[in-house]
């Protein structure tokens, strides 16, 4: 309504420049006249409208506070979680141990050896020049396998490609739990050859790794040799007098002279390097011993998994050598362990979690150690304050909504004219101290029997020594009446639950469809849209009358106009008959 108001404003201000009208401001009294006819009931629906927005933030703080005392209460519904274990070997070089995330487990000590180990069956190929090289003169072939104890179940693949590597694929691809690779024996072999000088004269060359010498002048064998002693690959020859060198020095590097000798040492490592020679005019004053080195010798490296159930044997035609007594490096074989005396134990690995519950053996040795498995109750009581102080923090929170107005916030006492709602949140959430397990063990059947009591103000304690009394002697009792001695039960099991799980279905019951919070809210933002759906309607009916205003005294200013007109017209009439009569 701002620019109809500001229009007539502007309106007024000319009629009443130009002295015609009835010189009242009309735009000022259309507005004072609407809105003292509906400014107070818009005030007070705009009251509504930000009170039912309180109320629907406050019933949200609610609902989280809830859901902070359900997560709470998750945290004490599954038995083997409800408090922390930790595990220890006294020779952790033989067995190692370390409890199972999630897992329940029984405090005490345990001994532990084992006999043997679990093992792989290993096997190699015979070797091979390169890992290229054919076999089977190129055409493809069969590898037979055998897996299992006897008899075993015998499964063929075929070699599409006949090559070390090809072989290599073709057992990787056929995913049968055993990884083949290949190794080249030699690899770790360095080429070196003695390389022995004769004198020189002038005009005289050879090519010496890359190098090419030559002969200015009479140079002593000795002198001929130092010109490469010491050198790294790719370096430059020593200065000698008499020689000069062109090329570049690669692939070899050298020690010291030995007279008119020295060793040259592949910078490569492994077969397959090219031997050191000499080249030239004069490649006769150069003599090099027989390299000393290896070729290549690549092998097919065969490993299984540990246990007896996956040991293998392997046979083909042409014959790699897989089936040759020598090649077969280790055969697969069973743990064998004893805890506390019972021996002849086999499991398939060296890791073991089913020994001791809720701990994992991991067994690298054959000497006895002793398992210590104990008990950690802090991560319990962490747990059970978590709901102590859930509970606390939801009733302040409802002290506050249900309290004295705040000047500072609009929640506080937001919830005073619905103390029958809070009263009945109160309760409900306040019954769960005293609520009854329906799997209750050993005189332990609420959380009352765990030590929590209500202090004067309403606040939940919990009573230490009560707390410690049957901690000490009723874990798992307590353990009982809150999980039902069950994990991850559903809350639609309709077998007994837990204390902690029947808890929760309780308070998820007023949050969730057809609960007393959710039910508020609906109803609280029906009422909001409603109350909206009013203001709007009275802004309207506001600018509406402020219109209706505008065009009724705008036709008042017109009849007064003309009035005036009139009166105008007819002074003026007057006023010429007496200037005509008097003169």
């Amino acid at each position: 309504m701002t620019s109809v108001d500001q229009a007539s404003n502007q309106g007024t201000k000319i009629t009443n420049a130009l002295n015609v009208g009835s010189g009242v401001d009309i735009a000022e009294l259309a507005t004072s006249l609407s809105e003292a006819e509906l400014s107070p009931k818009i005030t007070s629906a705009e009251g509504k409208v930000s009170a039912s927005e309180t109320r629907l933030s406050a019933l949200g703080i609610l609902k989280s506070g809830i859901s902070s005392i359900n997560s709470a209460l998750a945290s004490l519904e599954d038995s083997s979680s409800l408090t922390d274990f930790n595990a220890s070997s006294s020779l952790a070089t033989s067995v190692s141990a370390s409890t199972v995330a999630g897992a329940s487990s029984i405090p005490g000590s345990y001994t532990v050896q084992a006999s043997q180990l679990a093992g792989a069956t290993s096997i190699v190929s015979n070797s091979f020049s390169s890992v290229g090289a054919a076999i089977n003169s190129g055409n493809s072939f069969n590898l037979a396998f055998n897996q299992g104890p006897s008899p075993g179940v015998g499964t063929t693949v075929n070699v599409a490609m006949p090559t070390p590597s090809g072989v290599v694929s073709a057992i990787n691809s056929a995913n049968l739990g055993i990884s083949a690779s290949l190794l080249n024996k030699s690899a770790a072999v360095t080429e070196n050859a003695l390389t022995t000088f004769s004198d020189m004269t002038d005009g005289q060359t050879f090519t010496l790794a890359g190098i090419t010498v030559t002969a200015s002048g009479s140079v002593t064998a000795a002198n001929v040799a130092s010109a490469f002693a010491s050198l790294s690959s790719g370096g430059s020859p020593n200065p000698v007098t008499g020689l000069s060198y062109s090329g570049s020095y690669s692939g070899w590097s050298t020690g010291l002279v030995n007279g008119a000798s020295l060793r040259f040492t592949s910078t490569t490592a492994g077969g397959g390097v090219t031997d050191l020679a000499v080249t030239g005019t004069n490649a006769n004053l150069v003599s090099i011993a027989t390299t000393q080195g290896v070729t290549d010798a690549w092998y097919i490296s065969l490993r299984g998994e540990t246990g007896l159930q996956n040991q293998f044997t392997l046979s083909s035609s042409p014959d790699l050598g897989f089936a040759t007594n020598s090649n077969i490096l280790t055969t697969a074989q069973n743990a064998v362990i004893s805890v506390n005396g019972l021996g002849s134990i086999n499991r398939a690995t060296n890791s073991v979690s089913d020994v001791i519950a809720g701990v994992n053996l991991v067994l690298t040795g054959t000497s006895s150690a002793t398992i210590t498995v104990t008990e950690d109750l802090s991560s319990f009581r962490t747990k059970l304050d978590s709901v102590v102080n859930s509970i606390n923090d939801f009733n302040a929170v409802l002290d506050e909504l249900e309290g004295a107005v705040s000047e500072d916030s609009d929640l506080p006492g937001s919830l005073a004219g619905d103390s029958s709602f809070v009263s009945l949140l109160r309760s409900q959430v306040k019954a769960i101290v005293g609520k009854e397990s329906a799997t209750a063990s050993g005189g332990m059947s609420t959380l009352r029997d765990l030590g929590l009591s209500f202090k004067l103000n309403g606040d939940i304690e919990i009573k230490e020594k009560t707390y410690a009394a049957v901690i000490s002697n009723n874990l798992n009792d307590v353990k009982t009446m809150l999980t039902g001695g069950t994990d991850n039960q559903s809350r639609y099991d309709t077998a007994s639950k837990g204390l902690a799980l029947d808890s929760r279905v309780t308070l998820l019951g007023l949050i969730e469809t057809g609960g007393i919070i959710l039910n508020r809210d609906s109803s609280e933002k029906k009422a909001l849209k409603t109350e909206e759906a009013a203001l709007v309607d009275l802004e309207t009916r506001l600018s509406e009358s402020y219109d209706r205003y505008i065009k009724q005294f705008a036709a008042m200013e017109s009849l007064v106009q003309r009035s005036k007109s009139t009166g105008d017209y007819l002074k003026g009439q007057f006023t010429a008959m007496e200037n005509m009569y008097s003169n």
